[in-house]
């Protein structure tokens, strides 16, 4: 890997990055979005494509991804784009809205919204953004229900210029993207879920100025969307559950299947507070009525085993027995149709929040079936 200029060990980690990134490995736990602007929002004649997930601790590694989705199969469809709208839209399980408002000439529209027990996407398209010689503008979703809780994002991308391989063009002052947010935050889901989520949306910009050390303009526009939004009701729920694996209890605390993906909650007591902790995970996923081995690969074709790798979790000291839970999600892309039968976490890894650094392993595997 000519052109990167860094020790054999990290040459090691990057190239296993690269491996993830070419089976569409896709986790969620490292805020990359402060130090990925001024490096992924750099306008390009032939246009781009952008990703950000939320925890995610490799930037050189997310921005190869952004980077990776521009060769992606062409599609006649916007929302057919998009890695986290693409299955939902070839299933017609997207809403289609057409709310719009302008402000100082510039016209933010909601174009796509969903919901299940896993995931709310939001779809939009933003006009009219002035073109500037100091600054990129970039939109800032926020969104909370109507009686004031607020849903954190999960992950996001999109488009902006155009793409030849894509087949999709957006005209200067033009951008489209969805992000996705965490139902999951909400009291008593996803136990009790309503039939539609009445939400408010607010878009705001903000400068990414190029190059970086240049001045940020500031930005006038914000808007604001009230929009009701039905639920999937189509999940399965398992759990909680218990494994031991070496002295070890972890509680698959909750497992949820729907129509965006899967996703799993585990949650356990480290054996050192003072670190913070991630994990290894695998599903086992069934094909043609049979269960497949685990794949050294890790590739999901043919009902083999999907393999996550996550990176480091950046989490606070905690006091001796307090809890650590975490979350796995598995996009419908990435299961490609196949059924779940068996959730794993083959280690758990400590990493010292100084350092950076794994300075503790504790092996595994605790298996979990999924009914």
């Amino acid at each position: 890997m000519s052109g990167f200029p860094c020790t054999p060990e990290e040459e090691r980690q990057l190239q296993e990055a690269l491996d993830r990134l070419a089976r569409m490995r896709i986790p969620e736990e490292r805020d990359l979005w402060p130090a990925l602007q001024a490096r992924l929002f750099t306008p390009h004649r032939r246009g781009w494509r952008w990703v950000v997930q939320r925890n995610w601790a490799w930037m050189a590694a997310a921005l190869l991804l952004a980077l990776a989705f521009i060769g992606m199969a062409s599609v006649p469809n916007l929302w057919e784009a998009f890695f986290l709208t693409q299955p939902l839209e070839q299933d017609r399980k997207l809403q289609a809205l057409s709310l719009t408002q302008t402000r100082g000439g510039v016209t933010v529209t909601i174009e796509r919204a969903y919901a299940d027990a896993n995931r709310i996407l939001i779809g939009y398209r933003v006009r009219g953004l002035p073109e500037s010689p100091a600054a990129h503008w970039i939109p800032i979703l926020t969104l909370e229900d109507t009686s004031g809780h607020p849903i954190p994002s999960l992950i996001g991308e999109g488009l902006v210029g155009a793409s030849e391989v894509l087949g999709l063009s957006l005209p200067p002052g033009e951008l489209a993207g969805v992000v996705g947010f965490d139902p999951w935050a909400l009291p008593g889901w996803p136990t009790h879920r309503p039939e539609s989520l009445s939400l408010r949306l607010h878009v705001v910009f903000q400068a990414v100025p190029y190059p970086a050390e240049g001045p940020t303009p500031a930005a006038g526009w914000r808007f604001i969307f009230d929009l009701r939004v039905p639920v999937e009701p189509e999940a399965e729920r398992y759990g909680p559950r218990t494994e031991v694996a070496n002295g070890l209890e972890l509680t698959l605390e909750r497992w949820v299947w729907a129509p965006s993906g899967a996703r799993a909650r585990v949650c356990f007591i480290p054996p050192d507070p003072q670190l913070s902790w991630t994990m290894h995970e695998e599903l086992m996923l069934e094909a043609q009525d049979e269960v497949s081995p685990s794949a050294p690969s890790g590739e999901i074709a043919g009902g083999e085993a999907l393999t996550i790798t996550t990176p480091i979790l950046q989490s606070p000291p905690r006091q001796q027995g307090e809890q650590v839970c975490l979350d796995r999600f598995f996009a419908a892309s990435q299961l490609e149709r196949a059924r779940p039968v068996v959730f794993q976490v083959l280690e758990l890894v400590g990493w010292s929040p100084a350092t950076l650094k794994p300075v503790r392993r504790w092996q595994g595997p605790w298996v979990f079936r999924i009914p």
